[in-house]
């Protein structure tokens, strides 16, 4: 992944475990343009974004496919920490 990508992916993934949708959604859309080829984070993010405004929070179920989407061991560590 792109560093700038990676940047705007680790907010947005920090953003999820604040439940802030709208700053979630803004920053995987930065992290895309930056990388195209980050779709299965951008899905897991807008699912958790649609849980978080559905439900108030992200599931189990979603925060380990999160985690699956990852694609290095520094993201899977913001995930883990940011779970909620």
């Amino acid at each position: 992944m792109e560093a700038g990508a990676k940047l705007h992916a680790e907010e947005a993934i920090r953003a999820l475990g604040r439940r802030d949708a709208p700053h979630a959604r803004t920053s995987i859309a930065l992290a895309c343009e930056a990388d195209g080829g980050i779709e299965s984070l951008a899905d897991a993010v807008y699912l958790a974004c649609a849980e978080i405004e559905e439900e108030e929070a992200v599931s189990g179920p979603t925060w380990n496919a999160l985690a699956d989407a990852v694609d290095s061991d520094d993201l899977l560590a913001v995930v883990e920490a940011s779970r909620s």
